[in-house]
Order: C-alpha cells, then structure tokens, then sequence
C-alpha cells in the first residue's frame, strides 16, 4: 500500500479518534466539581469512566491530576461513586442524555404572508398614476410644476429680490409721484402691476426644474 493511502487512513481515523474523546470528556463532565480541563486530565491519565474514577485511590489521582489535592481528589471519588450508583440501578442515563444533547434543533419554518395578486398591484399603481383634469389644465396653459398661480413663499421671494435691486439703485418701474412708500411697499405695487419681467423656478426633488413666466401665473394669482 502506498504513503499517499496510509495518510488517506490516518485522516480519516483522526475524526473518529476526537468524537471518542469528545464523548469521554462529555461523560466525565458529569461528575459534580469535574470540569472540562480536569475531564480531560482524567481521560489522559486512565480514568476516562465514571466507573473508573470511583474506584480511584485518593492519593494515587492527586498525584496525576496536576493542582488537585487528595481532599477535592476525595470529593471527587465520592461524586463518581454516588453517580456511578444511580447509573446501575437505572435512575440515570448518561447515554440518552448524551444523545439529546447531539439532537439537532429543528429549523423554524420561514414566515408566510398573503400577497395580493400581480393584478390588483398594477391596477392600484395605475389609479395612483391617474392624470386629473386638474393636471391637464395646467398642463394646456404651460405649468407642469406647482400650482399654477403664486404661493405665498413665491410672492415674499420677489418682493424681496425686487426690493434688494431698488436699494442697489434699479429704477422703478411704476409712477412714483404722489406715493410715499419704501423699497418694499414699492416692489409689491411692482408685482400687483405685473410689470416685473421675471421667471419663477420651481423644482422637484429629482433635480428637474421648469422657469415659469411670472406674467403667466399672476394671471391666475388674486393679489391683495
């Protein structure tokens, strides 16, 4: 036989070797004040039943066990023997409990949820999308975004914009005589008039935009 087939057999027995140990540990495990280090410094040095362990000599396994003195040793022993009892006289069963512990948990059943049909999503998508005849109108005259006369925001924006070119010098566009305002009172009779040749940029949030004539939406804006 060749090296490559002998190695092949030594990875394969070395599984079976740690699953050994792993259940020898399990069960040693049970003896009250036996952890899993002390477990596996009992299998190493003979003891790797309860059995064993129970029939042990004090001295003898504080003398192989490292940092166990013959009194937790003594305890030990006791723990073994009394476990050991309970297992012969059938009250105990270190095998199943063995088995049950391996049990794999049962995976949980994924959640449900009734869908609508496909049907009744689009024909709710599509009376979402309905185009009003309101959006028509507004459409026909020119305005695809907003409404299609001046906010109140629209308004205090160009009354102010007009009102910063007057302080900067920017003649009046209306007759001045008789009328005593300021820079502001001005540029709203400015507005009021429709004088103001400017646009009115509105947005989405998509980043589209369209210019609106502001001539165009005062037609349908009620001035105060």
């Amino acid at each position: 036989m060749s090296d490559g087939s002998k190695k092949t057999e030594k990875d394969a027995e070395a599984p079976k070797e740690a699953s050994g140990l792993n259940e020898i540990l399990s069960i040693l495990t049970n003896i009250p004040g036996v952890g899993p280090k002390t477990a596996e410094k009992l299998a190493e040095s003979g003891y790797d039943t309860i059995k064993k362990v129970s029939e042990a000599d004090k001295e003898a396994l504080a003398a192989v066990i490292t940092g166990l003195s013959e009194a937790k040793a003594d305890a030990v022993i006791g723990e073994a023997f009394d476990l050991q009892e309970k297992i012969d006289s059938g009250e105990l069963d270190l095998s199943a409990k063995a088995k049950s512990k391996r049990k794999k948990a049962p995976e949980p059943e994924p959640d449900k949820h009734d869908l609508p049909p496909i049907e009744e999503v689009i024909r709710a998508e599509e009376r979402k999308n309905l185009i009003t005849g309101y959006d028509v109108d507004k459409a026909a005259i020119g305005v695809s975004i907003g409404p299609k006369w001046l906010t109140k925001y629209e308004k205090a924006r160009i009354i102010g914009a007009r009102a910063l070119q007057i302080s900067m010098g920017a003649p009046i566009m209306i007759d001045m005589k008789g009328k005593k305002m300021g820079r502001f009172g001005f540029a709203e009779e400015e507005l009021k008039s429709g004088v103001l040749p400017m646009t009115v940029r509105r947005s989405l949030p998509t980043g589209e935009y369209v210019d609106v004539p502001l001539s165009l939406l005062l037609k349908y804006t009620r001035l105060e």
